[in-house]
């Protein structure tokens, strides 16, 4: 049970994102109520924009904001960003108020899934615009549509990979690992020459799911990980806690950092600079982190895919599809979907991808106007059977909570993982027949 001080201190977390949000709306939607002059031009319409584009991830959207107020005469964007954790809260805060922002950017998946009877079907903007012959019909089905109707407009798509140092790899004689046996024995040596093989920042928690996931689709079907995170399997089935298993190899092989410990090193200032400096070798990370490697170490890096435990499996490839989302009491709802048909365009969508290092899911960009790592990232993902999203996208928001947590804490006790195996099994559990009972 949550102690009387962290419950408060949990309260007014909430209760200062809610003011926030508030505060913000109201400033942004304010602003052109006095205009300079009597022959100031013609006030444009505000469209509210709330997003978790922001610190290390902020790449991108600065320039579509500043392309969409350049092309629009009869709108202005407003964008405002909020860091990922406090965004995951008040999203949730403002739908509830009823005041919402008239964008949010989100998460395709699960996700969206979740909040999908409060947001503004699509399909007529998507219809008048011709948005079907932009995107594949893998990526409609997948991240566009749920419940037979459109929601969200992709404008990144993301992959799960190792980014490495390649100074450190080369003055160790050290391939990209193809397979798990690779991979320890790159830790062995990196280890014995006072590096630290893998650095993992799991201080926001998601980090960590990249081994739980990656391990489980590198060791069964795809088929079983599905019904794993639908609740048609349970968390301390033998097949995963011989996930656990493997990744407590990989804790007691000494492959990631000890000092500070995973669950206190923050992804992009803690994990990243340990590449960057050379402290540490490699990283598991989306290509989210391309900007950053991209600022610190332009030529000094290079990714490749995890490697392959049972060569029988067909490969999966792992990543998220950011989007965009109208709430149904969006104040603007004409102006949030003409900012939906400009940055579902190829130049637009091009240009967030220069910014944030993510793919473009427009079909219509070229291969080459790709930076070389990102060809290749892209040839991965092609190469890849099968793409899915991140265990936290691609289950209840409730179940992700769960697992993140466990993960943390299988991170600080990989001992007793059937013990934790099994306590998110039965809670999970419990959620699913509450779930089922309720419908």
């Amino acid at each position: 049970m949550r102690s009387y001080w962290a419950q408060v201190t949990y309260i007014k977390s909430r209760l200062i994102i809610a003011v926030f949000f508030a505060a913000t709306l109201i400033f942004i939607g304010g602003c052109d109520s006095h205009p300079d002059s009597a022959n100031a031009p013609p006030l444009k319409s505000p469209v509210t924009f709330l997003h978790y584009f922001s610190d290390s991830l902020s790449g991108g959207v600065a320039e579509l904001t500043a392309d969409f107020n350049t092309s629009n005469s009869g709108h202005e964007l407003r964008s405002v960003s909020l860091d990922h954790e406090s965004f995951k809260s008040g999203i949730h805060d403002t739908l509830k108020m009823g005041n919402p922002p008239d964008l949010y950017s989100y998460w395709a998946g699960a996700r969206t899934a979740a909040i999908v009877d409060q947001l503004m079907p699509i399909d007529e903007v998507w219809q008048q615009a011709g948005m079907d012959s932009r995107f594949d019909p893998q990526i409609v089905e997948a991240a566009v549509t749920y419940h037979g109707k459109k929601y969200l407009l992709p404008i990144s798509q993301h992959f799960i990979a190792f980014f490495y140092n390649k100074r450190v790899f080369e003055q160790h004689r050290i391939r990209p690992p193809a397979n798990w046996g690779d991979l320890m024995q790159a830790c062995s040596i990196l280890r014995s020459a006072g590096i630290t093989p893998i650095a993992l920042g799991a201080r926001d928690k998601w980090p960590a799911q990249f081994w739980f996931d990656y391990i489980l689709l590198r060791s069964e079907p795809l088929a079983f990980r599905n019904r794993l995170v639908q609740g048609r399997e349970r968390y301390d089935d033998p097949r995963v806690l011989a996930v656990f298993s493997r990744w407590k190899q990989a804790i007691d092989a000494g492959c990631f950092n000890q000092t500070p410990h995973p669950n206190d090193l923050a992804w992009d200032s803690g994990a990243n600079e340990m590449v960057f400096r050379g402290d540490a070798a490699m990283t598991l990370m989306g290509t989210w982190t391309i900007a950053h490697f991209e600022s610190k170490a332009p030529q000094g890096y290079d990714f490749f895919p995890f490697p392959v435990i049972d060569p029988e499996l067909p490969r999966v490839a792992i990543g998220p599809v950011d989007g965009l989302v109208i709430p149904k009491r969006a104040a603007n709802p004409a102006g949030a979907k003409a900012v939906l048909v400009r940055f579902s365009q190829k130049d637009a969508q091009q240009a967030f991808s220069r910014g944030s290092g993510a793919l473009v899911p427009n079909k219509a960009v070229e291969f080459d106007s790709y930076s070389d790592i990102q060809r290749r990232i892209r040839q991965e993902i092609l190469r890849s059977q099968h793409f899915t999203f991140a265990f936290d996208l691609s289950t209840p928001p409730a179940i992700a909570t769960l697992g993140l947590d466990a993960f943390a804490e299988f991170l600080a006790f990989p001992e007793v993982y059937p013990d934790i195996a099994r306590n998110f099994a039965d809670k999970a559990g419990a959620y699913y027949t509450s779930a089922t009972l309720s419908r």
